[in-house]
């Protein structure tokens, strides 16, 4: 299952390469924003009309009381938007990507207290509807599929696959603002 996460993830990064050796004309081209709320510091760029690259971080840190530790968590979010069908204010897109995050978890109470991570990677491709509020602001919501590889800190990984999709509070957004076409 890793080698097929591993190939997904490199297909996606040639397909960057090869997109971003054209150049599109337009509007802007850049926007701060995020396709995933757990990964919302990001944003898009359009590499050419048709292709763009998402990319979003996320991170934090909360205090588990029970053993007076702080417990860290990030994400890291990829994607490759591909512009299927675009209307007056909507641009319909596929976008293949991949999630990554890590939430750091207690494995032993202790003392001392022992730490690792509870680790998963998500591969899918969805059905995206970016829909422009304004001139350079919109909002997206999407739906599709992904594999997920969960690696928890203790016991076996597992694997599993299955539908993916939001509801109206994780909306994802993008303020286009750098890089005039």
């Amino acid at each position: 299952m890793k080698r097929i996460m591993t190939l997904v993830a490199l297909a996606l990064v040639t397909q960057v390469g090869v997109a971003s050796a054209q150049r599109a004309t337009g509007q802007y081209m850049g926007s701060l924003g995020f396709h995933d709320v757990d990964a919302p510091l990001g944003g898009r760029w359009w590499l050419t009309d048709k292709v763009a690259i998402d990319a979003g971080l996320g991170f934090g840190s909360h205090e588990n009381t029970a053993v007076d530790k702080n417990m860290s968590n990030w994400a890291l979010d990829l994607g490759v938007p591909i512009m299927l069908k675009s209307f007056d204010r909507l641009h319909f897109l596929v976008r293949p990507g991949v999630m990554f995050t890590s939430q750091e978890v207690v494995v032993d109470p202790g003392p001392p207290v022992r730490t690792d991570n509870d680790t998963q990677m998500r591969v899918g491709a969805e059905l995206e509807a970016e829909v422009f509020v304004t001139e350079n602001c919109s909002v997206s919501a999407a739906q599709g599929f992904a594999i997920v590889n969960e690696n928890p800190a203790v016991g076996p990984s597992s694997s599993g696959w299955g539908t993916t999709g939001a509801n109206f509070t994780s909306l994802g957004f993008h303020v286009y603002l750098f890089g005039r076409k």
